[in-house]
């Protein structure tokens, strides 16, 4: 089992765990002797680098110029999937974006466990769309699809919630009914389940699971809210222009990802400020 790994893409920090016979469960390093990696991705503008996670964040606010996408996750089961966007002056398909970040995740905790990882349980949220089964379906089939072009063969999905209960359950001496929350950056999932040292044990766990469901609502949507009513005035927002027309947020509701500019932002070398943009796909 040792090239099996557990792999927890989330829409802002991102983890890889293995196990070995003999061997507790473990998270590895992915950045600098940390257990999570950011999910964040910068593209630099004046060379080829890519930096990701904390170092992507770095080089962002340092004032390279380039390109900085974070909240990946969220774009699975949209349409914008199909979509590409401008990367290095050249249209990059959102698909292969994640495909970069996945294969990152991927590379760095083979080095980190001196092994290859070809088989693989994802977690995913209980909902990726809110009330659309067929939307969901098509998040969870492009998730696996962009980790088959990682390198992984062989791909089980798990709840989130479910690992947590699980990883829990490990640490108890009777049977319990737990409550599992679950608030994300992109999702808020509950799941209750019933658990205890012998039902560990069992291979097929579906009738522990009482109830589970989920809302498409997170950290990132908080942070959004924040941003605007307290960080965006600041800046600008609601004020009047010269031309008398008030300063305001573009609509996004054509944009079925919610706002892009909670995840797409371009950096300019040499000016006072950032500006966060909504860059439309190119289609």
């Amino acid at each position: 089992m040792s090239n099996a790994c557990g792999l927890d893409f989330g829409t802002s920090n991102s983890t890889v765990g293995w196990t070995r016979p003999g061997h507790p469960a473990a998270l590895l390093p992915l950045e600098d002797g940390k257990l999570t990696l950011p999910s964040v991705i910068f593209f630099h503008a004046e060379d080829p680098l890519v930096s990701y996670g904390r170092a992507a964040l770095d080089d962002y606010l340092a004032g390279y110029e380039g390109r900085l996408m974070r909240s990946l996750k969220s774009l699975l089961g949209t349409s914008m999937m199909e979509d590409s966007t401008e990367v290095m002056g050249q249209a990059m398909p959102f698909r292969k974006l994640l495909a970069h970040f996945i294969g990152e995740l991927k590379a760095r905790a083979e080095r980190a466990a001196g092994a290859t990882f070809t088989r693989a349980v994802l977690g995913r949220p209980v909902f990726f769309i809110d009330e659309d089964p067929q939307a969901d379906r098509l998040a969870e089939q492009t998730l696996a699809e962009i980790a088959r072009d990682a390198g992984f063969r062989d791909i089980e999905f798990q709840y989130e919630p479910i690992a947590a209960a699980f990883d829990y359950e490990a640490k108890i001496g009777q049977e319990e009914l737990v409550l599992v929350a679950d608030i994300g950056g992109g999702t808020s999932d509950f799941s209750l389940v019933r658990l205890s040292p012998e039902r560990a044990r069992r291979i097929d766990r579906r009738e522990d699971i009482l109830a589970n469901g989920g809302v498409h609502i997170g950290g990132t949507d908080f942070d959004r809210a924040l941003s605007l009513a307290r960080a965006m005035p600041l800046l600008g927002l609601g004020s009047k222009l010269r031309s008398g027309k008030e300063c305001r947020r573009a609509s996004t509701s054509t944009w079925p990802a919610g706002t892009p500019s909670t995840w797409c932002t371009r950096a300019r070398h040499g000016r006072s400020s950032w500006t966060t943009i909504a860059t439309r796909p190119i289609r």
